[in-house]
């Protein structure tokens, strides 16, 4: 599966410990915003993940991919006011052959539904690899506990039935 990932997701998979098990098993792209936003800026305000994705990185684990303005997905971007990375997230989605966006912004997820793009939250990812037997159920249960306090308690709710 390729993806492309925005900057509250790679926070979130850093922060739960499943970056590396998510890069062995998925091919994950970001647009050079998302890498300014969760390393350069990330960097400057001391964040220990900002390291950790800039790591990821330089051992090509995270695939940093330029984006190029083209027309109509200009258009989408202006009319849904989007900016910095989701924007470019959403460049890249049309650039390329990926499978999905990973993001976990409601309201960015609301607007890429409304577009016809395929979408997966971080959570999703813990079963996805999970239905891939990449991870066993007691292991799926702790990353999600790992990131409970960063997703909603409807997210949370869903997840925890799709492991059942």
């Amino acid at each position: 599966m390729r993806v492309i990932m925005d900057t509250d997701a790679l926070i979130k998979i850093t922060k739960s410990s499943l970056k590396e098990l998510i890069t062995d098993n998925i091919t994950v792209n970001i647009p050079g915003t998302v890498k300014k936003e969760s390393v350069d800026e990330g960097k400057v305000r001391l964040f220990p993940d900002a390291i950790l994705v800039e790591r990821n990185i330089q051992k090509g684990r995270i695939n940093v991919v330029k984006t190029k303005k083209k027309g109509i997905v200009e258009d989408i971007i202006k009319n849904l006011q989007l900016e910095g990375g989701e924007a470019d997230s959403l460049r890249l989605f049309h650039q390329g052959r990926y499978d999905s966006i990973v993001s976990d912004d409601q309201k960015f997820l609301e607007l890429v539904d409304s577009v016809g793009i395929p979408f997966i939250t971080p959570a999703a990812l813990i079963v996805y690899l999970y239905r891939m037997h990449k991870l066993s159920l007691a292991e799926a249960h702790k990353y999600i506990d790992k990131i409970k306090h960063m997703i909603s308690d409807e997210e949370y709710s869903i997840t925890m039935e799709e492991l059942k």
